[in-house]
């Protein structure tokens, strides 16, 4: 598995622990091989650092501000500790929100 297909993996389940964050958008699907492609979540490599940009849906009445920046430290924290890579920047983008 490549470097950018576990960066996915974890990534998902990352933000997915997020209190606030209630799905990733629902599209893709898996290719002939097999291998799923996270269409939500896209990883490039520059120079050995890292762009993430991400697409969620989140509950009604989070803070959207504030649960960005959250998921923003904390996956950069968590990628540079769990898999030794840096980030260098977390784009987040709420498609919608979900009643509770």
């Amino acid at each position: 598995m490549g470097i950018e297909k576990k960066l996915t993996a974890l990534t998902e389940k990352i933000v997915l622990e997020f209190d606030g964050v209630s799905r990733f958008p629902k599209r893709g699907r898996a290719s002939r091989s097999g291998d799923y492609t996270h269409p939500s979540i896209k990883i490039s490599d520059e120079n050995d650092e890292y762009i993430i940009n991400i697409d969620i849906f989140v509950y009604y009445g989070v803070n959207i501000p504030q649960l960005c920046y959250d998921i923003q430290t904390g996956l950069i924290h968590s990628l540079m500790e769990h898999a030794g890579v840096v980030v260098k920047s977390v784009n987040i983008r709420v498609e919608g929100v979900d009643e509770i």
